[in-house]
């Protein structure tokens, strides 16, 4: 895992989670819809929109919405691995111990389930994503309906029509959100895991049971320095040259122009990373990864986190009876 990153200065890098080091790294990705998504507002009928100056209707997606996605394919990576305890759930942290492991050290967690007031601050930041084409060539809505066991909106015991009909709007296929992810204080194992959390995700918004695997993420480029480039997905949206037709190949060439600019020497084609990250998931990565969980144990043990499982005590001996 660390030969990825082996062109990396290693001054970047921690070797151990509780280090304070200046490096910071860029992950630009195109986040494809191939699928209807769901971005629901307030209203159960409606995507979230944003207004700019320049009179521009764009669709907004919170970073939570794309964080939580990851996140969940994060913890189903450590459970592959065996890299977490079997009684961690999603945003279901019964003890402080149980954060120690690679997911929740990277993108944050909190003990939820017991009287431990704990929790462990995020390395990655995300951005809010937006769309580069206005929401009405982007968005489409159905109306629906809540059919009964026998195919009718027909009541049995009312006797008459139920009024189940609702409205949904769907993003549609053929919708692009680039986006721009911040990792700070990492390992190269914890970089590692995070750019496969985002790479094996595959979907996102509301009702995602239902809408499938709905997006796709490209990796455009990632840059490392000690300071952060200031890009986000708004300004590289809200500043598309309109004369430049909006698909992926135009989008990624722009992004990675702009990564280039801000980064030079110091970036990484996303492709390769892509192919590279696929190629070391064919390998078993258990012993790595429980590796990394080890780090994790220790890093909580040093911030006073981590309790010691107190022993067991040795059942007590039954007495021999007295002879007479």
């Amino acid at each position: 895992m660390k030969n990825i990153f082996e062109n990396i200065p290693a001054n970047l890098f921690r070797t151990n989670l509780k280090e304070n080091k200046t490096g910071t790294f860029k992950i630009a990705l195109v986040r494809e819809v191939v699928g209807p998504m769901i971005n629901r507002s307030n209203y159960a009928d409606e995507t979230i929109v944003f207004r700019t100056q320049e009179g521009k209707n764009l669709i907004e997606v919170p970073a939570r919405k794309w964080k939580a996605p990851d996140k969940l394919t994060g913890l189903k990576l450590c459970r592959q691995t065996s890299a977490v305890s079997e009684d961690v759930r999603y945003n279901v942290i019964k003890t402080s111990n149980e954060l120690a492991n690679p997911n929740s050290i990277l993108f944050g967690d909190s003990v939820t389930a017991s009287n431990d007031a704990v929790g462990i601050k995020a390395r990655v930041i995300y951005d809010w994503a937006y769309s580069i084409r206005p929401v009405d060539e982007l968005v489409d809505t159905i109306q629906h309906n809540a059919l009964s066991e026998g195919g009718t909106m027909y009541d049995e015991e009312e006797g008459k029509l139920r009024q189940s009909l609702f409205r949904v709007q769907y993003i549609q296929p053929q919708t692009y959100f680039p986006q721009f992810i911040t990792l700070e204080n990492a390992t190269p194992e914890l970089l590692f895991h995070l750019l496969s959390s985002i790479l094996f995700t595959s979907r996102y918004g509301a009702q995602s049971t239902t809408t499938g695997n709905n997006v796709r993420n490209h990796i455009v480029a990632m840059g490392y320095d000690t300071v952060e480039a200031p890009l986000n997905s708004f300004t590289f949206s809200n500043n598309w040259n309109e004369a430049t037709e909006v698909n992926l190949e135009n989008i990624k060439a722009e992004m990675l122009k702009q990564m280039q600019d801000n980064y030079a020497e110091n970036l990484i084609q996303g492709e390769d990373l892509e192919v590279t990250i696929r190629e070391t998931w064919k390998s078993d990565l258990t012993s790595e990864y429980q590796a990394t969980q080890e780090q994790c144990v220790e890093y909580l043990k040093e911030i006073k986190v981590y309790k010691e499982p107190k022993a067991k005590k040795a059942p007590a001996k039954k007495k021999q009876p007295v002879e007479a």
